[in-house]
């Protein structure tokens, strides 16, 4: 049984590098899950540099200067803000794709809350790996390219 259980978590593991969504674990399968991977991977988004600044930002408040404490806490708040907003307009667009595309408001459930995931993920990290390049977003709104492949 653990034999069993270990070949498909390697099977799975593998689906998710390679993008074979017949494989995907049930968190990543569905058309709105498709959407959502392809609308974040398909852009820039500053929520992939949240995790180094955080990092950044925590060694610096160790330091014992108190102007750069104070420095680094106004531009972790900042960034904060920053990436509050970009991912708020990511969603938005994502949201407006998924009611077009999904007209089922079933079909469309944990779409937004996985999407604001993958944003904070750097895009090398993310798994399933990424199946569109950057600009995609920007063709799926002008209308050059589908949603759902």
């Amino acid at each position: 049984m653990r034999e069993e259980k270990a070949k498909e978590r390697a099977r799975t593991a593998a689906a998710l590098r390679a993008g074979d969504e017949r494989h995907y674990p049930v968190r990543d399968q569905g058309k709105a899950r498709h959407i959502a991977r392809n609308w974040v991977d398909g852009r820039r988004n500053v929520g992939e540099l949240f995790w180094p600044l955080v990092i950044t930002a925590l060694i610096f408040l160790l330091v014992p200067v108190a102007q750069l404490q104070s420095l680094s806490t106004v531009l972790l708040i900042g960034f904060y803000f920053f990436v509050m907003g970009d991912t708020a307009w990511s969603l938005l667009g994502l949201r407006r794709v998924l009611q077009q595309q999904l007209p089922d408001s079933a079909d469309r459930r944990g779409a937004m809350p996985y999407a604001f995931g993958r944003s904070l993920q750097s895009r090398k990290r993310r798994l399933p790996s990424p199946q569109v390049e950057r600009g995609w977003t920007k063709q799926l709104r002008e209308g050059t390219v589908q949603a759902l492949d």
